[in-house]
């Protein structure tokens, strides 16, 4: 009846397995045990630009500071375990890095443009890691 291979769960996907304990893992240390660490974590613009902590660009974008974007980011990475089986895990890392390098210059560009055009200010952005959202967008991959 149960068998150890087949598509059933995560076998065959050792990044999104890794990416889906990882990622709840960070959260719920931060979440629960190290709470006064969070600040730490929060992608705040004027830090970035005016004190020059380029570590947050990294360290905001990896971290989730809140659970329920971990549990949709966390729906989506396991829906989206058959592009890995299909694509491989080399291919499928390689693009979910270059959507990360991407949304994180696109994010810094977009807000730097309202803020010239609109007079807009956003100084905070929410954390995590949400290129998976990316992948769920993206027409090229998602149409198979």
């Amino acid at each position: 009846m149960f068998t150890g291979t087949g598509s059933s769960g995560l076998y065959k996907a050792p990044l999104s397995k890794s990416l889906m304990v990882i990622l709840s893992t960070l959260a719920f240390v931060l979440t629960v045990p190290l709470q006064q660490y969070q600040q730490y974590f929060i992608y705040n613009l004027q830090a970035i630009k005016q004190d020059q902590q380029a570590w947050r660009v990294i360290s905001a974008r990896i971290i989730y500071l809140d659970l329920k974007d971990l549990f949709c980011s966390c729906l989506l990475i396991y829906n989206f375990r058959i592009f890995e089986r299909r694509y491989g895990s080399r291919k499928f890392a390689s693009f979910l890095l270059g959507s990360w390098v991407l949304s994180a210059v696109m994010d810094l560009v977009l807000v730097e443009a309202l803020h010239h055009t609109l007079d807009m200010s956003v100084n905070i952005l929410p954390s995590g890691f949400s290129e998976i959202y990316d992948v769920a967008d993206d027409g090229h991959i998602a149409k198979y």
